[in-house]
Formats: structure tokens, C-alpha cells, sequence
């Protein structure tokens, strides 16, 4: 039945309508129920090193759910509660500004919250921070500040919100400030704090500052894809490298309520999986999550949930998220099935990557028919 999925994605490394690319779908117990990759680590040289399921890769947004369970670690141990103000541990925060926009002479408007911000909120990205990439006003400011491109804010001289705490989603770098909170309370940098309490326990190679393998792809208007040396950049908060393999790891110990089922790994307890990781956190109050609309998406304190079935795909409290280069996963707490793809091509939601990330997941589920 795998013969499909195999010649789909085949089919689109060799017409290089995607760069080379690695999947992986597996179920609780870790056996595997379909793993491939193909192509290249450069679209442009079959000459380079193939693609493999531990070809190291810029995860981008896929780093977020470490943080969180990091965050999660630490409200286990009693360290914090959700409810707390940021403010008290990033003092900066008790002067944060909001961007309303700005005069007709270009200036920034600029005014205090109607609302103090909490942890729960940097969790579920409602606390207002935001991206220059996705947020014109802030792009602006930044362009008037002098910072753009910003992607990793500054806890001692944080960047205004782009809406007040508690009236919408807005993706930015809220899970940053997260990263910083477990500064403050492990007293450990961020790098060290998820050595020791994450990626060790999982095997998962320790981040340092050396350039990816993968070559950084970017999909042209006209359908071509171009490719460029790997970057050097690998600085956490915002930068980390993984695999297909470390990451399926990190999520296998998820799907198991947080222990891994062969390495015996504990990373969080079994009622904080599923009242954290698994449970839409989303206030009812709000709309649900940009770019997704209506009350069958949430957020839980680690990714997008599934507040009920996908017909055919993935059931309901399942979790979802991926990174800008067009990696994705899906991680299925009540059916015990996992699915990653990782590639590196820009613009994000790429269509081509997308359709087969879908074959992808409707041959896992297909598998039970």
C-alpha cells in the first residue's frame, strides 16, 4: 500500500518540484509505519550528500514545543503558576508598550496594556507579541527603530505588543519570552537547561553554532526552485538543528504521556501530557488561531489541537504545528500514530510539500481500513 506514497514523493524530487526530503510516520510503540527520504541537500548538485532521516535541518517554529515543555517541567515541579504576570519575571514587561499604529509624520503611537499580560498567555500565543513578518505595524516599527530583521526579542528592551494580552492569537515570539521565564527560573541558560532536561535524556544531539546540512531552498513565482549555501546560524532561542529521527523522539515520548517507549525516558508526567499538551487552552472568547477558523482548532501549551475528528486523518485532541521551511508534524494522542516531513523550501504552507504531507497521513490511517 506504501507503493503511492513512494511514487508521489519521487515523482516530486525528481521533477524538482521539492528539494530532497525526508518522512517518517510511526506508532506508539516507535515501530515504523512508513520512513523514506529522497534527493539531495542541494536541489541544484546531485552530487551532494543524499538527504537521510538524520540530515540536520533549521527547524524554525518546530523549536517552540521544546520550550513549552520545558516551561511544562518547570510548572510540574511548582515553580510557577499559570495565572502568574510575566512582568514578574521579565521586569522589563512592566513598562511594555502597544503599537495602535502611527502619525501621519511616522511616528509610532504608542500606549501602556489595558491588560497585564500571564503565563498561560505566552503559552497560547495571546499575550500580544508578534512578528515583523507577519505584522505590518511592527515591521514598520522596527524599520523606524532600526532593528528589522528581529526575530529574537529583547527581555531586557522588548519590542511593543501588537495588541493587547487576551483579545486575539497573534503568532510572534511569546514562546521566546517563555524560553527566558525558564532563565529566570533554572538559572541555566536556555541551551544548557534543554541539554540537560530534553534532548540528553532523548539522544537528541546537543545545538551548537555549526551550519546546517541542508541548503536553504526558496520556490521562485514562476515554479523553479533555487538553492543557497547553508547558514552558520544556530543560536537558541530562535535557531535550532534537528533530524527527522530526533525529532519523531521528542514526539514519541508525547505520544506515550510523556515517557519514551524504549529509551524509558521521562520528560514530563502522564496528567500534565494530557491537561497541557493535549487540551485546546484556547480562551472561547477569542477567534480561533490565524490562518484557521472556527471552533474545531484550538492551542493547547504546545501546538495546535484538534477539537474533533479529521475524516480519514487524525483524530480528535490530536496536535499539529511545523516550521517555515516546510517541515510539519501530526501527533495523534488516541490513535498512538505520529507523521513528520522535513525538507527546507521557502515560502511557507508550500502546496507541493503540503499535498504530500496529506498522502502522507491519509496512508498512515488507511493502513487500519
Amino acid at each position: 500500500m506504501s507503493e503511492a506514497v513512494d511514487k508521489a514523493f519521487a515523482a516530486a524530487v525528481r521533477e524538482k518540484r521539492v528539494p530532497g526530503i525526508a518522512t517518517v510516520a510511526l506508532n506508539r510503540d516507535g515501530s515504523v509505519i512508513y520512513k523514506n527520504s529522497w534527493g539531495t541537500v542541494n536541489i541544484n548538485d546531485p552530487t551532494s550528500a543524499p538527504v537521510t532521516s538524520t540530515t540536520k535541518m533549521e527547524i524554525a517554529s518546530m523549536l517552540k514545543a521544546f520550550i513549552s515543555v520545558a516551561a511544562l517541567q518547570l510548572l510540574e515541579q511548582g515553580k510557577f503558576s499559570l495565572d502568574d504576570l510575566v512582568e514578574e519575571y521579565i521586569p522589563s514587561w512592566t513598562n511594555i508598550s502597544v503599537l495602535d499604529g502611527f502619525t501621519p509624520d511616522g511616528e509610532p503611537i504608542l500606549r501602556p496594556p489595558k491588560t497585564k499580560a500571564t503565563i498561560l498567555q505566552l503559552f497560547t500565543h495571546t499575550a500580544g507579541p508578534g512578528y515583523w513578518f507577519t505584522s505590518e505595524n511592527l515591521n514598520r516599527f522596527e524599520r523606524w527603530a532600526g532593528t528589522l530583521p528581529q526575530v529574537a526579542p529583547d527581555p531586557v528592551d522588548p519590542e511593543p505588543l501588537i495588541a493587547d494580552p487576551g483579545t486575539g492569537w497573534f503568532y510572534g515570539t511569546s514562546n521566546d519570552y517563555l524560553g527566558h521565564i525558564v532563565e529566570t527560573i533554572s538559572g541555566v541558560s536556555l541551551t544548557t537547561y534543554l541539554n540537560q532536561h530534553i534532548f540528553t535524556p532523548l539522544g537528541i544531539q546537543k545545538p551548537t553554532v555549526i551550519p546546517t546540512e541542508m541548503h536553504a531552498h526558496r520556490r521562485l513565482p514562476n515554479g523553479t526552485i533555487t538553492s543557497q549555501p547553508p547558514n552558520a546560524t544556530n543560536i537558541l532561542p530562535s535557531y535550532l538543528l534537528s533530524s527527522l529521527d530526533e525529532y519523531a523522539a521528542f514526539l514519541l515520548a508525547l505520544i506515550n504521556h510523556g515517557t519514551h517507549p524504549t529509551l524509558g525516558t521521562t520528560i514530563l508526567q502522564p496528567s500534565t501530557v494530557k491537561n497541557y499538551v493535549f487540551t485546546d487552552l484556547f480562551p472561547l472568547s477569542l477567534t480561533s488561531p490565524e490562518p484557521y477558523t472556527g471552533p474545531t482548532i484550538g492551542w493547547s501549551a504546545a501546538f495546535l489541537v484538534n477539537n474533533q475528528d479529521v475524516k480519514g486523518r487524525r483524530s480528535k485532541g490530536s496536535g499539529a504545528w511545523g516550521g517555515i521551511y516546510n517541515l510539519y508534524y501530526w501527533v495523534d494522542l488516541e490513535a498512538g500514530k505520529l507523521g513528520l516531513v522535513f525538507t527546507n523550501l521557502l515560502p511557507f504552507l508550500d502546496p507541493v510539500v503540503l499535498d504530500l504531507f496529506g498522502k502522507l497521513e491519509e496512508f498512515v490511517y488507511g493502513c487500519d481500513e
